[in-house]
C-alpha cells in the first residue's frame, strides 16, 4: 500500500470516529434531566450522597475550660495552674464582683489575682466580672468605666486577655436593659477583646433572649445550680434539654458551664440558706438541718460524652465550675474533675491506714493482707480510713483487725467495735445501716422537706481524698486480717 493510500484510509476514519462521537453526544442530549433524587442517589451506597458528604465533615472536638473563682489567691493556685495544664484548654478568671447594699451603695470588689502566675500560663484567658443579679445600676457609664479600668490594669502589667466574660443574674424581665448595656460595653471595649455572657436557662422562654445576642460573641448556658437548691445542682435530663433549646435559638458560638462542686443547704425556721465557699452556720442562730450536696461525677461523666454527639456546630466547649484548690472540701479533686472531663476511669479505692504513736504508719489496701509489721511493745494505734480513689465509696460495713496483747480499744464516727475469736472487729452500727434504707414518705408539694438520699448519702460515703478516723487500740502489733464492703 502507497503512502497516499494510508492517509486516505486515515482520513476516512477520522471521519467516521467523529460521526460516532456526533451521534452520541445527540442521542444523551435527547435523554430527559435525572430526577433531583437520582442526582443525589450514590448508586454504592444506600444513603444519599449529600449526606455523606456532611457526615463527612469532622466538628472540631469540644474545648474544656474551666473556672478559677477564687477571691483570695494563695500558692495553691499556682499548683492548680500548673496541673491543670495538660487537661484544660482555657482559663476563665474572676478579676471583679459587684453587689448592691440596700442602700443603694454598690460594693466593688477587685480580686488581687497574681499575674506572675497567669502569665506563666500560657492557655487563652478570660476576664470574669460578676455583676449581682439585684445590681440597680446596670447601665450606669461608672459600671463601665469601672470594668474598663480593671482590663487596663491587666494589660499594664503584662497580663494578656482573649476576651471578658459578663456574669449576670438579670431577670427575664429585664433583659432589654440589659441589651442595652451589652451594647455600650461591646462598643468601648478594644475590637480584639471577645465579649462573653454568662446565660440562665430561664432566658430560653423570653422573647428578648434573641436581641440579646446581637451583641455579644459568644454564650455561656450555665445549667447548674439554677433550680430549688434542695433538689441538687444538676438535673442532667433538664440540663440535656435547655442545651438542645439553645441549639434551636442560639446565633453566637457557645459553652456550657457545668459543676465540680458541692454546697450546703442548710435549713432553719425562717427558710433555708445554701453555703458554698462562705461559711453560713456561725452566723445561723436555729440550725435545723444540713443537707451537703455534691456534684455527681458519673451523671456529669455521661452528660459529657453525651454532649460530644450534640451535632451544633455553634456549641463549642465546656466550662468546668471550678477549678480545685488543695484544702477545698466543697469541690472535686483535680483528679477526678480531669477523669470526668475526659472521659477518664472513675473508680474509688478505700484503704485503712493504721498509724502508731512512735510515727511508724501502715498503709493497707482494702484486700486481706499477711501480717507485715510487728512492734514488740504496746503502741497506741489510730485506725483511719481514706479514699485514694477519684470517687466517692461506700465505707466499709466491717473491718477484722489481728491484734496481739491489746489492753484497750475503742471505736468512732459511727462504728463500735467487738473481740471475737482473738480478733478485733470494727462495725458500722446497725442502726445507722437501718437508717440508709429508703423512704416512701412522698415529699408535700407545699413544704418540701430536704431530699433524703443525699443527707443519707453523704453520711455513709466518703468522698476522694476524704479521710475518717474509726478508733484507736493499744496493742503489741495490730494489722488488718480483712475489710468488707457492705
Amino acid at each position: 500500500m502507497g503512502i497516499g493510500n494510508l492517509v486516505k484510509n486515515i482520513s476516512r476514519n477520522q471521519w467516521l470516529l467523529f460521526a460516532l462521537l456526533s451521534a452520541a453526544v445527540f442521542m444523551s442530549a435527547c435523554q430527559p434531566a435525572s430526577e433531583p433524587s437520582e442526582l443525589k442517589a450514590n448508586p454504592d451506597a444506600n444513603y444519599p450522597t449529600k449526606a455523606v458528604s456532611e457526615s463527612a465533615a469532622i466538628r472540631a472536638p469540644l474545648s474544656q475550660e474551666v473556672y478559677i473563682w477564687q477571691r483570695q489567691w494563695r500558692p495553691a493556685n499556682q499548683t492548680a495552674l500548673v496541673q491543670s495544664q495538660g487537661a484544660f484548654q482555657g482559663l476563665r478568671i474572676l478579676a471583679l464582683q459587684a453587689h448592691p447594699k440596700p442602700n443603694g451603695a454598690d460594693i466593688w470588689f477587685e480580686v488581687a489575682v497574681n499575674h506572675a502566675w497567669l502569665q506563666a500560663d500560657p492557655r487563652p484567658k478570660v476576664a470574669v466580672i460578676r455583676l449581682d443579679g439585684q445590681f440597680a445600676h446596670l447601665n450606669d457609664e461608672a459600671v463601665i468605666h469601672k470594668i474598663s479600668q480593671v482590663l487596663a490594669d491587666w494589660q499594664a502589667k503584662g497580663t494578656h486577655i482573649a476576651g471578658v466574660e459578663i456574669d449576670h443574674d438579670s431577670a427575664s424581665s429585664k433583659l432589654p436593659a440589659y441589651r442595652d448595656f451589652l451594647k455600650k460595653l461591646k462598643a468601648q471595649l478594644p475590637a480584639e477583646l471577645k465579649l462573653s455572657i454568662t446565660a440562665l436557662p430561664a432566658w430560653l422562654n423570653s422573647a428578648d433572649f434573641p436581641a440579646l445576642l446581637t451583641n455579644i460573641d459568644e454564650l455561656v448556658l450555665q445549667i447548674h445550680s439554677v433550680s430549688d437548691p434542695r433538689l441538687g445542682l444538676f438535673d442532667a435530663t433538664q440540663g440535656w434539654q435547655w442545651v438542645q433549646q439553645l441549639s434551636n435559638i442560639s446565633t453566637v458560638p457557645y459553652l456550657i458551664a457545668l459543676p465540680a462542686y458541692g454546697s450546703a443547704v442548710i435549713s432553719t425556721a425562717s427558710g433555708y440558706k445554701v453555703e458554698s465557699e462562705t461559711p453560713l452556720r456561725d452566723q445561723l442562730k436555729s440550725v435545723n438541718v444540713v443537707q451537703e450536696l455534691m456534684a455527681e461525677p458519673l451523671v456529669l461523666q455521661a452528660f459529657v460524652q453525651k454532649l460530644h454527639t450534640q451535632k451544633d456546630a455553634k456549641l463549642r466547649g465546656i466550662i468546668w465550675f471550678r477549678l480545685p484548690l488543695e484544702g477545698d472540701k466543697r469541690v472535686w479533686p483535680l483528679n477526678t474533675l480531669i477523669a470526668v472531663a475526659q472521659q477518664g476511669k472513675l473508680a474509688s479505692k478505700i484503704e485503712l491506714v493504721i498509724s502508731s504513736d512512735n510515727d511508724t504508719q501502715m498503709t493497707l489496701a482494702t484486700e486481706n493482707k499477711t501480717k507485715n509489721q510487728q512492734i514488740l511493745k504496746p503502741q497506741l494505734f489510730q485506725l483511719s480510713l481514706i479514699n485514694r480513689g477519684n470517687i466517692a465509696g461506700d465505707i466499709p460495713a466491717s473491718l477484722s483487725l489481728a491484734g496481739q496483747a491489746c489492753s484497750g480499744y475503742d471505736a468512732q464516727n459511727g462504728y463500735r467495735v467487738k473481740q471475737k475469736n482473738g480478733l478485733l472487729i470494727w462495725q458500722w452500727r446497725a442502726e445507722n445501716i437501718a437508717a440508709l434504707a429508703p423512704t416512701d414518705t412522698a415529699p408535700s408539694a407545699t413544704n418540701m422537706p430536704m431530699p433524703q438520699a443525699h443527707k443519707q448519702t453523704q453520711k455513709h460515703m466518703l468522698n476522694p481524698g476524704g479521710q475518717k478516723v474509726i478508733g484507736w487500740a493499744r496493742c503489741e502489733s495490730l494489722y488488718l486480717q480483712g475489710i468488707y464492703a457492705p
